[in-house]
């Protein structure tokens, strides 16, 4: 019963737009306890069990965010005490806990197409989530998945139509959902994940640059990951994870541009890192999903000037390296 009262606490909050808050009780439960030992009334507390990862968020929430939550629990039926007055937070040391170290994980993500006319995409660009364990929110974006698939269940929602959610895709996932996970991705710790864009305005890119496309998606992503590697001063080893591409050709063009430019960034700077690249179907990977949708983001603000969903991932980016902005001169009209 204590954990199913937090799940109504968190969908209230989740219903006032306060999803940070909400994500902070995820997995807690609580318990009562006599707190009228200097009282003549009978006063009770709540000890509220919590994540480690959350302990300290909570205790050192603001005054106002206490006081809601406070009078949150308070609201929840209790008939053992006259009035609630207290809140203990608590370590669940019964938690699973996760092992990690400082390993750099870089996931990468593209946006826009390769055909260099007016029928093609304005903008093609390259963009990297850079994040390091405990990748705290998995199991969050993972459960909502399987929220989703179980709605088609629930006769008193009157839902008939089945949701078969494998993973998440920006693209094809309806607004609803969309919204959602950008909601859950905007409560990210600033400090824990980063996130670099690599932009290329076609029209400004001169033919001789682009005349062989492979050419043109080796260079660039080698010069891309360069610029990432210095931005975020890489001093730890790294593991770089990719999409799945369809065609070996490309996977074959994006791991040699990749590693040409790893070599060429560690050998400048007399580096001796170890690192490796893999690259994984987006279905079996939370992270490659969550840069799908900051690429969407970034890719609909600069194409189709729709910032609504890059304001929500704005203060991940490091760096938005526009590298065609200064150049005057463009080759074709769009």
């Amino acid at each position: 019963m204590s954990k199913k009262n937090i799940k109504i606490i968190q969908n209230i909050l989740k219903a006032e737009n306060r999803h940070s808050f909400a994500l902070k009780l995820e997995n807690s439960y609580y318990e009562y306890f006599d707190s009228s030992e200097y009282s003549r009334y009978n006063t009770g507390g709540i000890k509220l069990f919590v994540s480690p990862n959350n302990f300290y968020k909570l205790k050192n929430l603001d005054n106002e965010d206490s006081i809601l939550l406070l009078e949150l629990l308070r609201g929840l039926d209790n008939k053992e005490y006259d009035f609630i007055d207290t809140i203990e937070y608590m370590i669940d040391t019964d938690i699973e806990i996760e092992n990690f170290n400082d390993i750099v994980y870089i996931f990468v993500d593209e946006s826009g197409n390769r055909d260099f006319t007016s029928k093609g995409s304005k903008y093609f660009m390259f963009n990297f989530l850079i994040k390091k364990r405990p990748f705290n929110l998995h199991s969050i974006i993972s459960n909502y998945r399987y929220t989703l698939l179980e709605k088609n269940l629930d006769s008193l929602k009157g839902n008939n139509r089945r949701l078969n959610i494998e993973y998440f895709h920006a693209s094809e996932d309806n607004k609803y959902i969309r919204e959602e996970i950008f909601n859950l991705i905007s409560t990210f710790d600033e400090k824990s994940v980063k996130a670099y864009s690599y932009i290329l305005e076609k029209p400004k890119v001169s033919p001789d640059k682009r005349e062989e496309i492979d050419d043109f998606y080796i260079s660039n992503l080698t010069y891309a990951i360069k610029k990432l590697l210095d931005v975020i001063n890489i001093n730890k080893d790294f593991i770089i994870i990719t999409d799945n591409l369809p065609l070996k050709s490309n996977q074959k063009n994006q791991a040699k541009a990749l590693k040409s430019g790893i070599a060429e960034y560690l050998d400048n700077n007399s580096l001796n890192l170890r690192y490796d690249i893999f690259h994984h179907c987006s279905a079996s990977s939370v992270n490659l999903q969550i840069i799908d949708y900051i690429s969407w983001a970034i890719f609909r603000k600069y194409e189709h000037s729709q910032d609504e969903f890059y304001k929500k991932i704005e203060k991940y980016l490091i760096k938005v390296d526009d590298v065609t902005k200064k150049r005057d001169k463009k080759h074709y009209d769009m």
